[in-house]
């Protein structure tokens, strides 16, 4: 039996490029509006960032996160990295919330994660929930490579494809995502391998959940959490094997 389609996602196939803009959530993604406040800088995605964004310049890719309204989120990525960084731009396809949020002040340009074309370089490039979304992760890492100085690092968040729930989910349903746009999950072990491919090497691989009932599990952290966090370092092209 061939498995079911979602509606208003997997009937409506790309005719080029899985990241052009008609295939994304964008504001028709719900806004938790009891999240609205001053950034949390103890929420484990946002205090993973700003470890390495603080004082630096930043890239912010993804950065609209579907609704622009979200900006007003505790939880939005791109509010805490400007409380940090030294420099920080934005960049997202979603071409209404781009405008939407530079009409609010915030300096975000339009365009795709898998072909950034800015003259600019950056100290820190930041990936927040986007490696999954992305039909060809390896033009995402090439682009990233092109606008980071040496030495440069790129952060990457992405879903624990062994979260428990997941894991749990998986054993009644084939259709796991934590969103329709996924098209892939990554672990620590794939995305070191991608990673190396593109020249970059891992410094730091971590996991962290927002819920606290996740975080008192007596589970394995590989069980646990959430999410997984990569800080990964763009090694000179002299010492690429």
């Amino acid at each position: 039996m061939a498995p079911k389609s979602i509606p208003g996602v997997d009937d409506r196939l790309p005719q080029s490029g899985a990241s052009h803009a008609r295939y994304l959530i964008g504001d028709r993604m719900e806004v938790r509006r009891a999240d609205f406040g001053d950034s949390d800088f103890r929420d484990s995605t946002i205090a993973f960032f700003c470890r390495y964004a603080r004082g630096k310049s930043v890239l912010d890719l993804g950065c609209v996160d579907h609704n622009p309204e979200g900006y007003q989120s505790k939880y939005w990525i791109h509010k805490a990295l400007r409380a940090v960084a030294a420099r920080l731009t934005g960049l997202d396809l979603y071409e209404k919330g781009v405008r939407y949020l530079r009409e609010r002040g915030f300096d975000v340009v339009e365009g795709d994660a898998e072909n950034i074309e800015l003259d600019d370089t950056f100290e820190v490039i930041v990936a927040g929930e986007l490696i999954e979304h992305l039909a060809s992760p390896g033009a995402l890492l090439a682009s990233a490579r092109r606008h980071l100085t040496p030495g440069g690092m790129l952060l990457i968040s992405t879903p624990n494809p062994w979260y428990w729930r997941y894991v749990v989910k998986s054993i009644f349903s084939w259709n796991v995502r934590p969103n329709p746009e996924h098209v892939s999950w990554y672990c620590g072990a794939t995305l070191k391998a991608l990673l190396a491919r593109y020249g970059f090497e891992m410094h730091e691989f971590a996991r962290g959940s927002r819920y606290l009932r996740d975080r008192l599990l007596p589970l394995p952290a590989g069980l646990k959490h959430t999410t997984i966090y990569v800080a990964a370092r763009l090694v000179p092209a002299e010492t690429n094997v």
